[in-house]
């Protein structure tokens, strides 16, 4: 079994984050494991068997406060009826809310993130980012957000800021920086502004415990 395992549940919503993923895979020398319904085995069982080993877990998907699940048929992968498979491990979790969701379950060592709106879906529907009204951005509005966001992660995950969480803050928050930067100067979208904003509340939500 590999010390590090990346879940990713790629589906169109995430679709975006596989240059994040292959990054990591290459970095930390991580098994990637997906939800998928073909075949026999029982996929969430297969995921669970992966990271039964693993003292460091990715997961690039969705979540909520109380839950991290899979877009593919809404299927809940982790919440409190089996959190202690994700107990004292270190946890990096990119899905929306998941900052919540390491506080809901007391979570040690652990990276997340607040709301994240990576797809029209969530800026039509939530509408707001803290203060901001995000329900007009377009659709190059959310690609410039998700690039931004890949790009900025690349940056910073690595070795060492994975091992150090003030580390990763700091190089995250300059990594967020440079690419809200490009994005004012290039105003490439409509509403690059707001991207901006989007992309600065991205790090300050970030938490890491």
């Amino acid at each position: 079994m590999s010390e590090c395992v990346c879940i990713y549940p790629q589906d169109a919503t995430t679709d975006f984050l596989r240059p994040l993923c292959n990054h990591i895979c290459a970095t930390f020398n991580a098994e990637e494991v997906g939800y998928r319904i073909s075949g026999n085995a029982d996929p969430k069982e297969i995921i669970f068997n992966k990271i039964k080993d693993a003292k460091t877990v990715f997961f690039l998907g969705h979540g909520t406060s109380t839950s991290l699940y899979a877009k593919l048929n809404e299927v809940i992968l982790f919440n409190e009826c089996n959190i202690s498979l994700l107990k004292d491990k270190h946890l990096f979790l990119l899905a929306c809310n998941s900052d919540q969701f390491i506080k809901t379950y007391k979570l040690s060592d652990s990276i997340g993130f607040g709301f994240l709106p990576t797809s029209l879906y969530d800026a039509r529907h939530i509408r707001k980012l803290h203060s901001m009204r995000i329900e007009h951005l377009k659709e190059n509005d959310i690609d410039s957000y998700n690039t931004a966001l890949v790009n900025a992660l690349i940056s910073t995950i690595s070795l060492k800021t994975i091992a150090d969480s003030y580390l990763f803050t700091e190089r995250l928050k300059f990594s967020v920086c440079e690419e809200i930067v490009k994005i004012l100067l290039q105003r490439k979208t409509q509403n690059y502004r707001l991207v901006a904003d989007a992309l600065y509340y991205f790090y300050k939500d970030a938490v890491s415990s």
